[in-house]
């Protein structure tokens, strides 16, 4: 069986948002084929979880004054900044058999794949579960549940999920699920380099104090640090791709997008993801009427 895989190149996140719902779009109506796209970010960007409040959790004026993009995504999750990073998108109906009914299962089989490629830079990831082990360890005291609920209420990387990829104890990468129409979304982010202080600036947080306990709490890392050397986009994009043909059993054949797919990610850049409604004010949710145009 095949599927396709685009290369893609940087975007804004304005861009990469549309694109990722055109495919879902277009692989709804049965004109393409399941699909893992590979993309970058220029320039970085915050990308926001569906639900959340943009004004509250987002320092807007320091994202204006260093140059970085404030997005919404049309999956939930947590905000992520991107910068230094692979991203990933991946779209399949939810009726195919290859993936499972259950979020949390396909979520699972997504990483698996990710996990496989990761093996053959070397890395030894797992998909650790956390639900117990979190509850447990932060509701000890009250001023922990506290730093809990601030901590990870907006920022992708800080925040547990119930299983997480990590690598030597550490999340290496952060993912959301959106499924609409019968298709599944995921995408994700793989962490190449991490700037901690440029992450911890683009969040709001109650107090300075708070920020700086909360950033030594931080358990995160990047290809870099774990590999001890450069790797770039172009590496990655050519050895994560055999961890999904394993997983899946599947093989991926490197495509373009279509004129379809083209024509609807313009009109959803235009009409939806770069506008104020969208972004600030989560309005003209179109993933369920939206209509191919000839």
């Amino acid at each position: 069986m095949e599927w396709r895989l685009i290369k893609d190149s940087y975007h804004t996140g304005f861009m990469n948002m549309a694109v990722d719902e055109a495919i879902m779009i277009v692989h709804r109506e049965g004109l393409v084929p399941p699909t893992i796209r590979f993309y970058q970010w220029s320039p970085p960007a915050v990308s926001l979880g569906y639900f959340q409040d943009l004004k509250k959790e987002i320092n807007v004026k320091v994202c204006q004054d260093i140059g970085i993009d404030i997005v919404r995504r049309p999956t939930g999750g947590k905000a992520v900044l991107h910068d230094q990073e692979l991203t990933y998108s991946f779209i399949i109906k939810e009726n195919d058999p290859l993936v499972n009914d259950s979020i949390l299962e396909t979520y699972k089989k997504i990483s698996g794949g990710i996990i496989r490629g990761l093996s053959y830079l070397g890395i030894k990831a797992e998909l650790v579960p956390l639900r117990g082990k979190l509850e447990n360890h932060l509701l000890v005291r009250s001023d922990k549940a506290r730093i809990h609920h601030l901590d990870f209420k907006s920022i992708c990387f800080s925040a547990p999920s119930q299983y997480e990829v990590q690598v030597e104890g550490k999340k290496i990468v952060g993912s959301a699920q959106v499924r609409k129409g019968g298709v599944v979304l995921q995408h994700g982010s793989l962490l190449i380099k991490l700037e901690k202080d440029k992450l911890f600036l683009v969040f709001n947080f109650p107090s300075v104090q708070i920020k700086e306990r909360l950033k030594l709490k931080f358990n995160a890392t990047s290809l870099e640090e774990i590999l001890k050397r450069k790797i770039d986009f172009s590496e990655l994009s050519e050895i994560l791709p055999r961890g999904f043909e394993e997983e899946f059993g599947v093989r991926l054949v490197e495509s373009k997008l279509t004129n379809q797919e083209e024509k609807t990610y313009k009109d959803l850049l235009e009409n939806k993801y770069s506008t104020y409604e969208w972004n600030y004010l989560r309005k003209n949710n179109q993933l369920n009427s939206y209509k191919i145009k000839e």
